[in-house]
């Protein structure tokens, strides 16, 4: 009687699953039918919230609902993604993630509530921004091999700027310690605003701070670039030399920006969000609002989902055992 009982129990279960699998499909061929919620790591008005916005405009257009944009800040970004990676997985809400959230974040946060493959769908990489080292404007070195000189010498005397824990510019400042040999003084901030302030203002030395954020001030000559974190030149700064032109390489973090979803987002939702993003990402119009910010553009032929978690793979392989070497950590 037992195995009648369960057997009547499976054919139960096995209907309502075939009831509600029409409108399951239905919900999937019909997405989106709703707006979706883009969860912004960070506050308002920094460098990933300004990327997600403007693709959020384009995948807007593109699938037929609003993407709208919530910013929920704090802790290095880990909080609102955290959030993200429990949301319901139906597609409805996403996250833009970064370097800083799905790579530094391993190697800094011994109680990390999130696993950065594992606990995502990952729908698409947004492109990645270099890295510019720059100083305030009576800073005694003229160059980037004077830089090295001088901090190597008065390191106990200097003072670097970052956006706060787990930021790229506490990255690239820590980083710059590492390969250097150094130990200058790595003073946080809430957020790039105040210490580019600071920056401005002569309170600190310098800053290892995003391309998007830092362009105006140097094009303002309020403050001053010596190198960018790249091996070879950018676009948007073809007169500043690379650090690899010095003989400095290793100082290549790049700042990447993608989308995600929560684990078990359907397939074909994933499937549609990824085509839209690579939409964007090959977007004349797009890409030519993106230049000025200093954004380099993903390679289109592997920028798949499978692609882009193999990518931030490579990355906490890459980054997180230097995390480590050099002793960073947040409680």
């Amino acid at each position: 009687m037992a195995f009648r009982t369960l057997d009547r129990r499976a054919v139960t279960f096995g209907l309502a699953g075939a009831l509600c699998m029409p409108s399951i499909l239905r919900a999937q061929a019909n997405y989106p039918d709703r707006p979706i919620n883009v969860i912004v790591p960070f506050a308002a008005g920094g460098p990933t919230d300004a990327i997600a916005r403007i693709y959020a405009e384009f995948l807007s257009r593109d699938l037929g609902q609003t993407l709208v944009i919530e910013n929920v800040a704090g802790a290095g970004g880990t909080i609102g993604s955290t959030r993200a990676a429990r949301a319901t997985p139906d597609g409805y809400t996403i996250q833009i993630g970064q370097a800083g959230t799905h790579v530094s974040s391993v190697g800094l946060y011994k109680n990390l509530k999130y696993n950065p493959i594992t606990d995502y769908e990952h729908l698409g990489l947004l492109g990645d921004l270099p890295q510019v080292l720059v100083v305030k404007r009576d800073f005694p070195p003229g160059d980037f091999k004077a830089f090295v000189d001088y901090v190597r010498a008065n390191e106990s005397k200097l003072n670097a700027g970052t956006a706060g824990p787990g930021s790229s510019a506490h990255m690239g400042a820590a980083m710059l310690n590492v390969r250097l040999g150094t130990k200058v003084n790595l003073v946080s901030y809430r957020g790039t605003g105040p210490a580019m302030n600071d920056l401005i203002a002569g309170q600190i030395d310098y800053m290892v701070e995003v391309s998007l954020t830092a362009l105006a001030q140097i094009q303002a000559k309020t403050v001053r670039p010596l190198a960018v974190f790249r091996s070879a030149r950018i676009s948007t700064l073809p007169d500043v030399p690379s650090t690899n032109e010095f003989g400095v390489d290793g100082l290549d973090f790049p700042v990447w920006l993608g989308f995600l979803a929560p684990k078990g987002t359907p397939q074909p939702v994933v499937e549609r969000l990824n085509a839209s993003i690579r939409k964007a990402t090959q977007d004349a119009t797009l890409r030519a609002r993106l230049a000025p910010l200093g954004l380099e553009m993903p390679d289109d032929a592997t920028n798949t989902s499978i692609g882009f978690r193999a990518y931030i793979q490579s990355e906490i392989d890459r980054w997180v055992p230097l995390i480590h070497k050099a002793g960073l950590t947040i409680e």
